[in-house]
């Protein structure tokens, strides 16, 4: 058996990534970047031709919605979503207890409750199961994260919201360009939020865009996303949301790059999916037979520490990561424990004891989430999919010379 690299060996490859199948179309952001500095609309303003209005009529295009709001960020989208939805003081939103702490902080920001559920540890995103158990009188909305490597169930999702007469807001900020069955994601919900802060598909440094297939419902966005003014007889008290032109610039030329990008992701990601199912004790998700592409943030696998002998996660990871030259880490904290979810402690947020108790996300148990986060989950970031596919093999090859190996492993294990 050949020494590990982790041990000091010899790894498998230098860089699984020696080169990237993904294109990027740099010239045509700089190209979009002068025009949009030389035409002085360096906003989003309604009815002005800048290009954060191009941008905004290409992304709607793109996804094949009917409408299509910049915003500041993802977080402020599913904020303004909330909001437009009339969703506050004494309501409940149903959300998963593994995502990124935005999609539950903004349900507090609108003073109503998150209901934290658990996954379904084959996909990592929200169990429909343990979404209708957690359904009350109070319920009026669900936010389902296409997380990391998979959609969630919407068929199921939103056959759940329309029986019990509740909304459906798709958070699609690791999801840029999935499709589930002949539908976009993002144009199933009432809403469908979409984050380009700088670790997305597209990103520009910060960023976010709302679609929606109401007319209502765009221009009670677009009031709150510009201090509450009147456009076409709506208004809605609120701030200031907009994205900038230079913003948008930089993702006309990213989303130009992502109609070639998006089917390269998926076909990669099946590839690798391949490449964890012929390797011992670990893995793929399972993939729903409607998800018809797959464009995602992190490619995840699962890793089962029974089958490396209660090798710990960790130093499976690690040793993973020194054989390809690729860094493998885990999910997101789940949130009854995040370092970033706390909202209980804010002032604002101080309404009454019950509200407080209610917002702890102390409070709710996960233990689904907990055990991936622990335990099982083995993630890469979403630049993996640009390995040429005859490259692909070296994950299997890294997995298997670690499973060879484990009692090296575990001897080491056992001496810390």
């Amino acid at each position: 058996m050949s020494k590990l690299a982790y041990l000091g060996g010899e790894p498998i490859t230098e860089n699984l990534l020696s080169s990237s199948e993904l294109i990027s179309c740099a010239e045509l952001e700089r190209k979009y970047l002068v025009e949009a500095y030389k035409s002085g609309k360096w906003d989003d303003w309604p009815g002005e031709d800048s290009m954060a209005a191009r941008f905004q009529r290409e992304w709607a295009q793109f996804n094949n919605s009917d409408f299509c709001a910049l915003i500041s960020n993802g977080t402020h989208g599913l904020q303004l979503a909330l909001e437009s939805l009339d969703i506050g003081v004494g309501d409940e939103v149903i959300v998963p207890g593994l995502t990124w702490q935005a999609t539950a902080s903004v349900v507090c920001d609108v003073n109503a409750v998150p209901v934290l559920v658990d996954i379904d540890p084959k996909t990592l995103c929200i169990d429909p199961d343990k979404v209708e158990q957690a359904i009350t009188t109070r319920t009026r909305a669900i936010i389902p994260v296409h997380l990391y490597h998979r959609m969630a169930d919407m068929d199921r999702l939103l056959e759940i919201a329309h029986d019990r007469n509740i909304y459906l807001i798709e958070d699609c900020a690791h999801s840029h360009g999935s499709i589930w069955g002949d539908k976009n994601v993002g144009i199933m919900g009432v809403f469908g939020s979409f984050s380009f802060q700088r670790s997305k598909l597209m990103n520009s440094g910060e960023g976010g865009a709302l679609l929606m297939q109401d007319e209502q419902l765009y221009w009670k966005v677009v009031s709150q996303r510009s201090c509450g003014r009147e456009y076409n007889n709506y208004r809605v008290h609120s701030g200031n949301y907009r994205i900038t032109s230079f913003q948008a610039a930089i993702l006309r030329g990213q989303l130009a790059a992502h109609y070639q990008n998006a089917d390269t992701i998926d076909r990669m990601g099946k590839i690798l999916d391949d490449a964890v199912a012929q390797a011992p004790g670990v893995e793929p998700l399972t993939r729903h037979e409607k998800n018809n592409r797959q464009c995602s943030y992190a490619f995840v696998f699962l890793y089962d520490p029974a089958a490396f002998d209660g090798l710990h996660n960790s130093t499976f990871r690690a040793a993973l990561s020194a054989e390809l030259g690729q860094y493998f880490d885990t999910t997101y904290t789940p949130l009854s424990h995040s370092e970033v979810y706390y909202p209980h402690t804010k002032k604002r947020h101080q309404l009454n004891a019950e509200y407080v108790k209610a917002i702890n996300p102390s409070g709710w148990d996960l233990p689904v989430a907990d055990d991936v986060w622990q335990n099982r989950a083995v993630l890469a970031q979403w630049t993996i999919f640009g390995c040429l596919e005859q490259r692909a093999h070296l994950l299997t090859d890294a997995i298997v010379k670690i499973y060879e190996n484990r009692h090296q492993l575990l001897n080491k294990q056992a001496k810390k």
